[in-house]
């Protein structure tokens, strides 16, 4: 195994020689560390950007920002309205799953079919026990 050891250091120690000629520089014969090119996954370029574009409209708002004296100027000419809430009045159409129209049509829709037996009466006694 000692002799394997030396053959391969020799090995070694040629290719180095060998890398040393071709790369390295002719006076000290040293490799040069040439720095790696630095290349961004299109993942992390996308990261990179939609950050810079936060910053960018939050340094938008923050420059954009009016003071209280303007907005006391401002609510003071505007002439107060009727006090009624637009948002009670609104109505919003909701699509139903079809889970619950299933449902639904199973019930028969809105109305609801009451049973057509009465509950039977119980007798007092029977309770008492």
């Amino acid at each position: 195994m000692t002799k394997f050891n030396e053959i391969q250091k020799k090995r070694r120690a040629q290719s180095a020689e060998i890398k040393r000629k071709i790369h390295g520089d002719p006076l000290t014969r040293k490799l040069k560390n040439k720095p790696q090119p630095q290349s961004i996954s299109g993942k992390r370029k996308r990261k990179i950007m939609k950050k810079c574009n936060r910053q960018q409209r939050e340094a938008e708002k923050k420059a954009h920002l009016i003071s209280m004296e303007d907005v006391e100027m401002a609510v003071d000419t505007v002439p107060q309205q009727g006090t009624s809430t637009d948002s009670s009045k609104t109505q919003f159409h909701l699509k139903k799953s079809p889970k619950l129209k299933l449902k639904q049509r199973k019930r028969g829709g809105k109305k609801h079919k009451k049973s057509s037996e009465k509950a039977a009466s119980v007798p007092v006694d029977a309770m008492v026990e």
